[in-house]
């Protein structure tokens, strides 16, 4: 929408599931029970008794509840959607671009998103309102799923958002104060505590040791939509919840003090529509050997944003921070498993995704780029195999070929299915490094600052 200059609009579709049929034909019948209370007057007999003993309905239309009810739903969203004349994206599940009308339409159960031409809106809302019933009518995006979204055009006419959830932080700082009985915390610069490990034979449970999991799963959805300087610590605890001790008091409480006096941060994102021919996809994977103190293996992550080709601008689109699921013996293992990610869900389920979504929204070939600041990895993804990491698809399921394919293809092989390369990038540069641990408070505030965070 930055880059197109799209308007963005949002509409509620009313009690969604009710609205596609359940009793269709080469369907089993489904049949339920109504409360007493809602049973009709011919029911029941004169004097008041019932007629029946355990009378049931059959049911036309999905009820929430239901486990074919979402199925259902979607089903017919997606014949809607195609009978319009919207083509969906098989790579990015809800969301649909109309080739002609050059928009697109993102719905998330009952959310409908549209991004189109101011002249164009009103047309096509009034499409989606003979097959769709909505609540209200259409209104510029400003929530949704509970983030708050602003916009601004600048003299020079870069489009810039920022996204925040402020109330839902404070409201969980709040909430663990009140547990704690304290009515304010300390201020600090980072979310960041030194881990340190009780060995003895019975360590005493911390005393937030039954509501740490509540506190924390709070925390960890806003970090996912628009806080990644959440996530790293907030992931870090949330694998403590069943070895909760002393220590992991400690750490909750200092994230929570970050918590408290940054809740107002936003994530900013800057995009100009000049840049609609020329950005690129970035992709900034890492990691942090023996990154899990409690386990010793490798915890890694990865930054993914839309950038300007001079790199002023950036719009971010996903963030995690995770526990590799072996443990590395070198620096290169991680990085090549960050890289391509547990079972490909970096490169495979994230990066080229988002890549083929975007290609066809702006109907051009999109660069990617993969920045990598551990040459041995960027050695290793470049040859497409390393006897010193050969034991890494069988044991981690990823596949260095895959990589290699994307990155460094051979001509000999074809044409190129992605217009992509990798390149070496100094730490201290590299945006998914943040993603992997704990930082000093110069580093984090640095990393935060070039994320967009402030």
């Amino acid at each position: 929408a930055a880059l197109k200059k799209r308007r963005r609009t949002l509409r509620d579709a009313e009690q969604a599931y009710i609205q596609s049929d359940i009793d269709t034909p080469g369907r089993p019948s489904t049949y339920v029970r109504l409360p007493i209370t809602w049973w009709p007057k011919s029911w029941f007999n004169a004097d008041g008794s019932k007629k029946y003993d355990d009378p049931v309905c059959l049911m036309r239309k999905s009820l929430y509840g239901h486990p074919e009810s979402g199925p259902l739903w979607d089903k017919k969203m997606n014949k809607v959607m195609k009978k319009l004349g919207y083509m969906p994206l098989e790579s990015s599940p809800g969301v649909f671009y109309h080739p002609v009308h050059d928009c697109e339409v993102t719905v998330y159960v009952d959310d409908f998103i549209m991004y189109a031409p101011a002249h164009l809106e009103a047309k096509l809302w009034a499409e989606l309102e003979k097959e769709i019933t909505f609540k209200d009518p259409a209104v510029p995006l400003d929530r949704y799923l509970g983030v708050y979204h602003e916009f601004e055009v600048l003299k020079d006419g870069t489009e810039v958002m920022a996204t925040h959830m402020t109330d839902f932080l404070v409201d969980a700082a709040k909430i663990y104060m009140k547990e704690r009985g304290i009515t304010t915390l300390p201020f600090v610069h980072t979310p960041y505590l030194e881990e340190k490990f009780d060995d003895s034979p019975n360590p005493t449970p911390g005393k937030m040791a039954s509501s740490c999991a509540s506190h924390l799963m709070k925390v960890l959805y806003a970090a996912r939509l628009c806080r990644g300087d959440l996530l790293v610590a907030t992931t870090l605890l949330a694998r403590r919840v069943s070895k909760w001790y002393a220590d992991e008091d400690r750490r909750l409480e200092r994230l929570m003090s970050y918590i408290f006096h940054h809740a107002g941060l936003r994530q900013y994102y800057t995009l100009h529509p000049d840049d609609c021919k020329t950005a690129v996809l970035v992709y900034s994977p890492d990691a942090e050997l023996g990154g899990d103190l409690s386990s010793a293996k490798s915890t890694y992550g990865m930054w993914l944003a839309l950038e300007s080709a001079d790199g002023k601008r950036s719009w971010p689109l996903g963030w995690f921070c995770k526990k590799a699921g072996h443990t590395s013996c070198s620096t290169a293992d991680s990085e090549v498993y960050a890289c391509i990610g547990a079972n490909d869900v970096c490169l495979k389920r994230e990066v080229i995704p988002t890549l083929e979504q975007i290609e066809i929204s702006l109907n051009r070939s999109m660069k990617l780029v993969c920045r990598e600041d551990n040459t041995q990895a960027v050695a290793a993804v470049k040859r497409g195999y390393s006897q010193a990491l050969r034991y890494l698809k069988g044991h981690t399921r990823c596949s260095l070929s895959f990589c290699h394919e994307v990155f460094f293809h051979d001509p000999d092989e074809g044409v190129a299915k992605y217009d992509a390369h990798m390149e070496y990038c100094a730490s201290a540069d590299q945006q998914g490094d943040w993603m992997t641990k704990a930082l000093e408070k110069g580093a984090f505030i640095a990393a935060r600052t070039r994320a967009g965070i402030r």
